[in-house]
């Protein structure tokens, strides 16, 4: 029994639910309350389904046997019973499903967390299943139904999201019913609950800390009674109150339920002062330390607190604003920016004042940098945005400018006049003053909760091979020895998060890199590759793995489409200077934050929302070969680029950036493209953004792109059938595609495309030389081919053998004549790997003096072994011997003089 599944004490039906679904996910583990759940889920079970599903009673559990701990609907130590010491051993592996805020309580060294800002833990689960394709009973549909309505309020509740309605569908398409959700979920209350809550409603208190007006209410009674929260809420909705806090004596226990709809309290946040937890609207705890009295005034003493005055757009915004039109040069804007010693300028409209983008001081002064100087603003001003009302409250403010990484804030009217701004510094501002005690924060929808960071050591585990791990740790040490941070960085980290191998490892040393490298190749005895200038480093390991050392590094450009000159950064700086937000995540190699995952600029955001988007508008300007990233990694992943980032690629193919990068680069970028499994869908979009005309700009009009794209796709049909003959010579794929490219351009075009990618003079000739050839090729194996014609095979390894494999598949991705393609397919598979069993030394035993002859003769012995008229060293002598008498023969009548 190594797995385990469990929820929290006096667990509910989420937390049921949640278990449930985990037990799909993690088939061979069992199913373990850490303690009696609430009433209404006992009674449910001991009259519907206590004899379904595979739960075990606690004291049936070897606690010992424990490798891998599941924990749902929460991440608190003192929540899962005699499970914490379990999830404090080292060799368990811990993970976690939750839907609730970070506490001081939160369970350590959890190698796995998926935290949701969902109404119910449930919803997350169901999005799992779906994700791996489970299907569900319909009885646990309806358990899962009922979990998501308890917990939402039947998606009623403030923290209810969209995410739990998508939810709830795809349960109702399981099969999930709905009459026996309303008969668990309204179930009436019996008279105990009845007279409990006539006492809380005649025991009302109004208090107002720091102007929010919060409802106390208070009861006694010498017995616990179920289900209380419940009873709680039908207070509040009673009552429409925005905050109730409930102090119930019960038995020898002090019990205290929150409700808030007010943004200005974080029920969960208060309640933990008294050992409980949960959301920013709903949350509870238990205490048995103080008595009610006690209670009551140490909340009180809390509120005045942890109430944070409510504040909207209007009173955190800067106003008036300074404005620019579209039409300003960046001269000018650059000049503004400086006078008035602002960051970001507004553009708006001349006519209407609308408000059509936003430019930023690092814009124009990185365009002035390439002298781009005269240009309109609107050529690179931020059209992705989203501006705010001047009502809108914080939560929101906060979800724009740090959820979204939105770093100007334009506040406009219902004219869409802007009217004032917010920036960073105003909410970081506001939020100090929330927040006197100085702690750190994340903000979320909810409001500000303690920083809690994505754990992926179980992804990890589950991606990479166990001797790669190992070595993550080894460096992990190492780098804490040498007092650096170490982060797993880039397109690795991307496709562990969409769940796509890759072992092409990459790793940023907040320090020096060179010298982490030289420090584990010594000790682990690995091979360590250094490059001063670009402060990077490789490590070839003695398990056979290549990691890639690169230390915090920030790039300028000297000018547009050039390669970068480096200078030591921070890493934050290090990401900003990447192709794109996708590529921006990084995983902690550090023994203490092993595992942890930060995203600086919504990284996450744009992989679930699958788009492709750059970090600065002059991304392109400083390197278009991003542009053909971009497309690349659209098409790969089957996402979309941003509107921004298009409208950018656009920009920078319309000004001519992509003609000034060199043919070597654009080679590059064209080999990677080719080497894709499908470059097709690529190609067609580089066709799209007209692309190509910006390459070969000579070609415009000779190109046409119907039968071009034809071409290509018969390119990618012959590399296929290619590739799977699994035959040992290596194809340059990106050959094949080139030559159908350029197929039916005359030499002189030829010999130019050759030259934009960076061939040299000879070997452009050389290019053309063999396409030449090919085609002439082409032309004999047509006529020889012809239909009905007998051929033989001699004769066709007469006209294909010197020829490279690129120039053959080419012949055969363009020639329409199956009778060809089937030549071609016999000298690929088999003719061109006849060998004859006889050599030199065979003629010279013949009684042949060596010479010109040898090879003619060892040529019509090879053609006879091709046409099957020898079959073995013996037919080969034999036919020597009468090539040499006729050799003989023609010498004697027709002697030289």
């Amino acid at each position: 029994m190594s797995e385990v599944i469990t929820s929290h004490i006096n667990t509910d039906f989420d937390g049921l639910a949640a278990m449930l679904a985990a037990h799909h996910l993690y088939p061979q583990a069992v199913m373990v309350l850490p303690g009696s759940p609430e009433r209404s889920l006992h009674d449910f079970f001991l009259h519907s389904y206590s004899y379904v599903y595979p739960f075990k009673r606690l004291k049936d559990i070897d606690l010992a046997e424990i490798k891998r701990l599941i924990v749902v609907d929460t991440c608190q130590k003192s929540r899962i019973g005699p499970f914490a010491e379990v999830a404090a051993r080292p060799e368990v592996e811990v993970v976690v499903y939750d839907h609730h805020p970070a506490t001081n309580d939160d369970l350590e060294g959890v190698s796995l967390s998926e935290v949701a800002e969902v109404g119910a833990v449930v919803s997350l689960m169901t999005e799992k299943l779906r994700e791996k394709g489970l299907i569900i009973s319909a009885d646990e549909a309806t358990v899962m139904l009922i979990g998501l309505y308890e917990d939402t309020g039947s998606l009623t509740f403030q923290g209810t999201t969209g995410r739990d309605f998508m939810a709830a569908a795809w349960l109702l398409e399981q099969g999930g019913n709905l009459e026996t959700v309303a008969e668990v979920i309204n179930n009436p209350f019996d008279r105990e609950h009845i007279s409990l809550l006539n006492d809380l409603l005649s025991s009302q208190q109004t208090v107002y800390p720091r102007g929010q007006k919060v409802v106390l209410v208070e009861a006694g009674r010498d017995h616990y009674i179920s289900d209380v929260a419940m009873v709680v809420h039908r207070l509040r909705d009673i009552e429409r109150l925005e905050v109730v806090i409930a102090l119930l004596r019960l038995g020898d226990k002090i019990y205290l339920i929150g409700r808030s709809r007010s943004s200005a309290l974080d029920m969960g946040r208060l309640l933990t002062h008294f050992g409980g937890g949960g959301h920013h609207y709903a949350a509870a705890a238990v205490t048995r330390k103080l008595t009610l009295i006690q209670c009551r005034e140490r909340l009180l003493e809390l509120l005045e607190e942890e109430v944070v005055p409510p504040l909207i757009a209007a009173d955190l915004m800067t106003s008036p604003v300074l404005t620019i039109t579209p039409a300003t040069s960046l001269t000018k804007a650059a000049e503004i920016l400086t006078r008035y010693n602002i960051n970001v300028l507004p553009v708006i409209d001349e006519r209407s004042s609308r408000l059509t983008g936003i430019i930023s001081r690092q814009v124009v002064e990185k365009a002035l940098y390439h002298g781009l100087k005269e240009l309109d603003v609107s050529e690179y001003m931020t059209t992705d945005y989203e501006p705010i009302s001047p009502q809108a409250d914080i939560n929101q403010v906060k979800e724009l400018i740090v959820g979204r990484n939105q770093r100007f804030l334009p506040v406009v009217n219902e004219d869409q006049a802007i009217i004032g701004a917010i920036t960073r510094k105003d909410l970081l501002r506001a939020l100090y003053d929330q927040e006197e005690q100085g702690e750190s924060f994340e903000v979320g929808r909810d409001g500000p909760r303690k920083l809690r960071r994505k754990n992926v050591n179980g992804l990890m585990k589950e991606s990479f091979p166990a001797d790669l791990i190992a070595i993550f740790r080894q460096l992990g040490e190492l780098a804490d020895e040498l007092g650096v941070n170490l982060f797993l960085v880039g397109g690795v980290v991307r496709d562990l998060m969409l769940r796509r191998p890759n072992l092409d490892i990459d790793i940023v040393v907040e320090g020096d890199g060179i010298a982490l490298a030289r420090a584990y190749s010594e000790r682990y005895t690995g091979r360590c590759h250094c490059h001063e200038p670009f402060r990077t480093a490789v490590i070839l390991t003695k398990e056979g793995h290549k990691l890639d050392i690169a230390s915090t590094r920030m790039e300028y450009y000297d000018a547009p489409a050039t390669l970068p000159k480096v200078e030591k950064s921070s890493l934050k700086v290090d990401l900003y200077r990447r192709d794109f937000t996708i590529n921006t995540l990084v995983v902690s190699l550090n023994r203490k934050s092993y595992g942890e995952m930060r995203d600086y600029f919504g990284a996450g955001r744009d992989i679930k929302e699958r788009s492709v988007r750059v970090l600065h508008n002059l991304s392109f300007v400083e390197d278009p070969t991003r542009i053909f990233r971009a497309i690349r990694f659209e098409q790969k992943f089957d996402f979309s680029i941003g509107r921004q980032s298009l409208h950018l690629i656009h920009n920078a193919i319309k000004i001519g950036f992509v003609r000034r990068l060199s043919g070597f680069r654009i080679l590059h970028e064209l080999k990677l493209i080719c080497a894709e499994s499908g470059p097709l869908p690529i190609f067609a979009r580089m066709s799209e953004l007209k692309l190509w005309h910006e390459i070969f700009p000579e070609l415009k009009k000779q190109v046409k792109e119907r039968p071009r794209q034809a071409r290509l796709m018969a390119a990618k049909e012959v590399v296929s059938w290619y590739e799977y003959l699994y035959l040992e010579e290596k194809l340059e794929v990106w050959r094949v595609y080139f030559l159908c490219f350029i197929n039916g351009l005359n030499a002189s075009q030829a010999h130019y495309c050759a030259l934009r990618l960076g061939f040299n003079e000879d070997v452009g000739q050389r290019f053309v030389t063999l396409r030449r050839r090919g085609i002439e090729a082409a032309a004999e194996l047509g006529r020889l081919c012809h239909e009905g014609k007998v051929y033989r095979n001699s004769e066709i390894y007469a006209r294909l053998f010197d020829l490279p494999l690129e120039i053959l598949l080419y012949i055969m991705a363009g020639h329409e004549n199956q009778e060809v393609k089937k030549a071609l397919s016999s000298y690929l598979t088999r003719l061109q790997f006849v060998e004859i069993e006889i050599n030199g030394n065979d003629l010279i035993a013949a009684g042949l003096t060596p010479g010109s002859q040898f090879k003619r003769i060892l040529g019509q012995v090879r053609d006879a072994r091709l046409d099957g008229e020898v079959n073995n060293r013996q037919e080969e002598l034999a036919l020597v011997d009468r090539l040499t008498v006729e050799h003989r023969t023609s010498n004697a009548e027709h002697p030289t003089s």
